[in-house]
């Protein structure tokens, strides 16, 4: 399925009939088709981070709602400073603490900085490793730390 609405109309169902490992399985769908039509990998997989924020925001209110202020910060810093801001930031961010609380760490910003590890400067490799590690999140398969 590539259509959002209809798979969140399928989640619904699922969610009314209690099956939830349906309904997790529409949700990481709606995860994935953010970005779609980015040809560079890193990009996609950042707007996927996006999309699954603001899809947690939905599911918590009710109603779609852009997060505008990360949108920005994505077109005025490039996508990798985006990125490293979050995942060397002092505090966690609402997206971070929302997909964690889905249970699909692997949308996180700080999860894509150590796919893409050899894009980053090794702080925000670090910095990254360090957020993930002290939520419990396993870290990326295949990953190997160039800093350890």
């Amino acid at each position: 399925m590539t259509d959002p609405k209809r798979i969140r109309v399928l989640m619904q169902n699922a969610q009314n009939r209690n099956e939830d490992g349906l309904a997790r399985l529409c949700l990481r769908r709606i995860f994935e088709l953010g970005g779609a039509d980015h040809p560079d990998p890193l990009v996609r997989r950042l707007w996927q981070a996006v999309t699954a924020y603001e899809e947690t925001l939905r599911l918590k209110f009710g109603r779609a709602k852009r997060e505008t202020r990360v949108r920005k910060k994505i077109e005025t810093k490039g996508p990798l400073a985006a990125l490293a801001d979050w995942a060397t930031a002092k505090d966690v961010t609402p997206g971070f603490i929302a997909v964690i609380d889905a249970g699909m760490a692997e949308f996180t910003g700080e999860y894509i900085v150590l796919e893409y590890a050899d894009s980053f400067d090794d702080e925000v490799v670090q910095a990254a490793r360090a957020r993930l590690e002290g939520f419990g999140v396993a870290l990326p398969k295949g990953w190997r730390s160039r800093l350890t």
